[in-house]
């Protein structure tokens, strides 16, 4: 299984023994500083005089990804800062791909060796609501995708399915981007296939399709991984629901 900091088990539990993955809680500014000094890191100049907000999400992301890079590589490895490129990509040590999201209250970070996959992509959203999902569904799901969304579609509400596609293609973006450095639509990835991983659908494995090229060959299909929690079935979330999603580019 997956070490993981904080990450439901029931994601890390699905995921693949070489990715490494951790969270962290958007908490309180001055606790947030404390562990990425522990780190080794502090916040860039750039964001010292930034809002409240961005400064404790930047560090919940940037202690996220500390903290999978020490399971990957070893206790020594997240020392240092995480900087982002001119695209504000994050720049991983040699050898690792990664990605970093911050939302729903936690950032969320992935690492894996660069020698196994291509890219890799993590998001966590808060589930929206019914009326939201009607309202943004034409815009962000395919015909294909809309069918999925239905209400009972292997567990899942359409408002729960419709969070689910929108962060698999949040996802599947950030693991492209970094290589391939062309902006995408919602159009230009489609969620293909989903197979629940338990009777509930609440976690589960995720096939991907896209058509974006480079020198490099073609990216036809890409894998995922998600895990819905909160809501009734997870009293410990505070009843909040969070759909959380990794997608990966394999080699």
């Amino acid at each position: 299984m997956s070490t993981a900091r904080g990450v439901p088990p029931s994601l890390a539990g699905s995921l693949p023994r070489d990715i490494s993955v951790a969270d962290s809680e958007i908490g309180p500014l001055e606790e947030l500083i404390e562990e990425a000094r522990q780190l080794g890191f502090s916040l860039p100049a750039a964001l010292e005089n930034a809002i409240d907000k961005r400064r404790r999400e930047y560090l919940a992301g940037r202690i996220s990804a500390g903290h999978a890079l020490r399971q990957l590589l070893g206790p020594d490895a997240s020392e240092g800062q995480i900087v982002g490129d001119d695209d504000d990509v994050p720049r991983w040590p040699e050898g690792v791909v990664g990605s970093i999201s911050h939302g729903a209250g936690f950032g969320f970070a992935a690492v894996a060796a660069a020698d196994r996959y291509r890219g890799l992509g993590v998001d966590v959203e808060r589930v929206v609501s019914a009326r939201q999902a009607g309202r943004l569904g034409a815009r962000v799901l395919n015909e294909r995708e809309m069918s999925l969304r239905q209400e009972g579609a292997g567990g899942l509400t359409e408002a729960e399915m419709f969070t689910l596609v929108f962060s698999a293609k949040e996802s599947a973006y950030k693991a492209l981007f970094p290589r391939y450095r062309q902006v995408l639509g919602f159009s230009d990835v489609e969620l293909e296939r989903r197979e629940a991983g338990d009777g509930g659908g609440r976690r589960g494995a995720l096939r991907l399709r896209t058509s974006v090229a480079s020198e490099d060959g073609a990216v036809r299909r890409l894998v995922g991984w998600y895990v819905l929690t909160g809501g009734q079935a997870d009293e410990a979330a505070g009843g909040a629901s969070r759909m959380w999603t990794v997608v990966a580019i394999p080699s």
